[in-house]
């Protein structure tokens, strides 16, 4: 039986395999899964919104407005209009996008004719994982506040910006400033049940530019909170009346033991929050937060390392809390592609180097140089719990 043979770059090929990529990659983000993001710039109820601007066409730049809402007591009766009428001055935040690239190096006999479906196969998996953890430690960073990471492969290819006052909550109660973050402790820092309804009631009344709830599936919520897995960890240890611990270890005792989230591992929803846990969140030192580099398998301060030593920054967004862009790959057989796909022999043909690429940014947003959609939740967490 006559054998398919797909050559080293064949059109058709290239546009399937980077489409795989890209959407093993983006779809099996925190972006997409929880804020039901459509790659559509009309979509404003995700806490990500997606721009479109620089996937149709040249630039590396997306310019948004914000308009303010018309609020004043407008003009009763007779009484003229004129002079009485409300300027709508908006106020713009800038996104860049640049190129992020990755290769994987498979090695073995093989000829320029005859490449492998399966090594194409490989090249997927073991490149759209790395885009998924570009792409969720670009968004997390950002939303974060992450300053101490300074490379902008793991911040979206965007600066991070420190949270704004207004919209940070440290655990502990004191007021919100870098100083008083360090110096939570575990005796009154740990991250608590009660800090959600402080969140919630900060995002609906007291900011400059309140927080709009976001849709999860068409079901509307007040928001998203992500939380690292040290403070999911304090959490549920907490057995203080109200508390995470109590709750259900009281609705264990009435029976309610089935698709229990202590038992499932999920994390729940609470005043009308949905959480989730995720190692990405900004957290911990460098000795604390490390991850594994390839190809020196050495541990060094992983992307998401916060530079404090046993600080997390937990994250409530509401709907547009970041922005997300993607720029366009040329392709052979016409429409742009999302991601580039190239392939190339080495080594007089023993080995084949697939590289992906992405042009593609996030940011938190900000105007007036207040974070708009989100809120900082900072607390103590020990690798150690103490």
């Amino acid at each position: 039986m006559a054998e398919t043979v797909i050559a080293q770059n064949d059109p058709t090929a290239v546009v399937v395999y980077s489409e795989r990529a890209f959407s093993q990659a983006i779809y099996s983000t925190i972006a997409f899964k929880l804020a039901a993001m459509g790659l559509s710039a009309r979509d404003q109820t995700g806490f990500v919104q997606f721009l479109s601007e620089t996937l149709a066409g040249p630039g590396d730049t997306v310019k948004y407005d914000l308009i303010p809402n018309a609020l004043g007591p407008g003009v009763l009766g007779d009484a003229p209009v004129s002079g009485s009428e409300l300027s709508l001055s908006p106020v713009q935040d800038t996104l860049y996008i640049n190129q992020q690239r990755n290769a994987i190096l498979l090695k073995g006999r093989m000829s320029q004719q005859r490449i492998p479906i399966s090594l194409r196969d490989s090249a997927v998996v073991s490149n759209a994982n790395w885009g998924k953890e570009i792409l969720d430690y670009g968004l997390l960073n950002q939303l974060g506040g992450n300053t101490n990471q300074t490379n902008l492969a793991y911040v979206g290819n965007n600066a991070t910006i420190a949270p704004s006052a207004n919209n940070w909550i440290l655990a502990s109660g004191a007021a919100a400033t870098s100083g008083n973050e360090t110096a939570m402790t575990v005796s009154n820092g740990l991250f608590s049940l009660s800090l959600i309804p402080q969140a919630v009631a900060l995002a609906q009344g007291q900011l400059q530019f309140p927080i709009k709830p976001v849709e999860i599936k068409g079901v509307e919520i007040q928001g998203v909170l992500f939380l690292s897995h040290l403070q999911v960890r304090d959490l549920k240890k907490n057995f203080n009346p109200g508390e995470w611990g109590n709750i259900f270890a009281l609705a264990m005792q009435g029976g309610q033991v089935s698709g229990n989230p202590l038992f499932t591992g999920a994390i729940g929803v609470y005043e009308n929050v949905v959480m989730h846990q995720t190692r990405r969140v900004p957290w911990g030192d460098a000795t604390q937060n490390q991850w594994m580099v390839s190809p020196s398998l050495q541990m060094v301060a992983g992307p998401g390392c916060l530079g404090k030593t046993s600080i997390a920054r937990a994250v409530f967004v509401g709907a547009q809390a970041a922005t997300m862009a993607f720029g366009g790959a040329p392709s052979d057989m016409g429409a742009p592609l999302r991601a580039s796909w190239y392939e190339e022999l080495l080594d007089a043909g023993n080995q084949l180097r697939i590289t992906i690429g992405f042009i593609w940014g996030v940011k938190k947003v900000q105007f007036l140089s207040q974070d708009y959609g989100m809120i900082t939740i900072s607390s103590y967490a020990s690798p150690s719990g103490s």
